[in-house]
């Protein structure tokens, strides 16, 4: 039979290694999540500058629409002998004004969309920290609770061995 004082080193050892081996894993684990978190903050922020190229993009198709319209307009009055005065005028004003319109929502909704991802991608970093320091508190935690087991094996170990003795 085994001598009890290595059967109270092992178990002390084993109690140490255990916290350590836990603690690892919470780490692991915690910086896991945490990478998770920061692609998707790479993700949201790569997201604001695709709609913001598409934003742009939008604006330019709606000018281009304009353009065109106007300019069918002119063609159209050209060929019927009208003057580019008058209800000619009117209706070029009010395309001019619903693109502008057009161009001012694509500008909100872009606005809108950007202020939604910053937000989104500020919460992730965030919550990315969050699990940083879960990982270390938990880790310590794991070890602090292997020497907690370590000194109680240790500790009854010498009360048992003291109480023989007396």
């Amino acid at each position: 039979m085994c001598h009890p004082a290595i059967l109270t080193a092992v178990s002390v050892l084993g109690s140490l290694a255990g916290g350590v081996v836990q603690a690892q894993g919470i780490r692991q684990q915690s910086e896991a999540e945490a990478q998770a978190e920061e692609r998707r903050a790479q993700l949201t922020d790569r997201q604001k500058d695709v709609n913001q190229t598409q934003a742009s993009f939008e604006r330019k198709r709606t000018l281009e629409r304009l353009d065109r319209v106007l300019g069918d307009n002119r063609a159209a009055g050209a060929e019927r002998g009208l003057s580019e005065t008058g209800s000619l005028t009117d209706v070029a004003d009010d395309n001019a004004y619903e693109a502008a319109q057009d161009i001012e929502a694509i500008r909100y909704r872009a606005e809108g969309e950007r202020g939604n991802l910053a937000f989104e991608s500020s919460a992730a970093r965030e919550r990315a920290k969050s699990q940083r320091r879960a990982g270390r508190i938990g880790a310590a935690g794991a070890i602090l609770g292997g020497a907690t087991s370590a000194a109680t094996t240790l500790g009854n170990a010498i009360y048992s061995s003291t109480s023989k003795i007396s």
